[in-house]
């Protein structure tokens, strides 16, 4: 789902002028459809049972997408996004040495990190629908 709305976000982002009026959305297309390629290749090595050591690399270039992130939203000023990507280059940043290293101790620090980013970004989703649908405003 990731991939299909990065593709989506790119796709309105050329054709209607509305979409780019918000430049931030060329980092939101980019960050969809490069996460949603990252978890399908994750899925496609886990059901192969391939060696995990790739993960570890592929966490490399993940990492710099959620810095890039992080960086274009506290400069947009949409600083709850920007935490996101900030939790996303935590979980990349102990993805790295957990793969390559193998370690039980980022392992579990790569867990706790994908507790707390899950948790945001449900919080965020609820957010999202709820001001969208019911004009709530839940502090952010």
């Amino acid at each position: 789902m990731q991939f299909i709305t990065g593709t989506y976000l790119f796709l309105c982002l050329t054709i209607f002028p509305a979409f780019q009026a918000s430049p931030v959305l060329y980092m939101a297309a980019t960050a969809f459809t490069a996460y949603g390629v990252h978890w399908f290749a994750l899925g496609i090595n886990r059901y192969v049972q391939g060696d995990t050591t790739v993960d570890g690399f592929m966490a490399i270039a993940f990492l710099w997408i959620s810095i890039t992130g992080a960086f274009v939203f506290f400069k947009a000023g949409d600083v709850p996004v920007a935490t996101l990507f900030v939790l996303l280059a935590l979980v990349y940043i102990t993805d790295i040495p957990a793969s390559l290293l193998k370690s039980p101790t980022w392992t579990r620090a790569k867990g706790f990190f994908h507790l707390v980013t899950g948790t945001w970004l449900m919080y965020l989703f609820f957010a999202a629908v709820t001001t969208f649908a019911l004009g709530m405003h839940l502090p952010l």
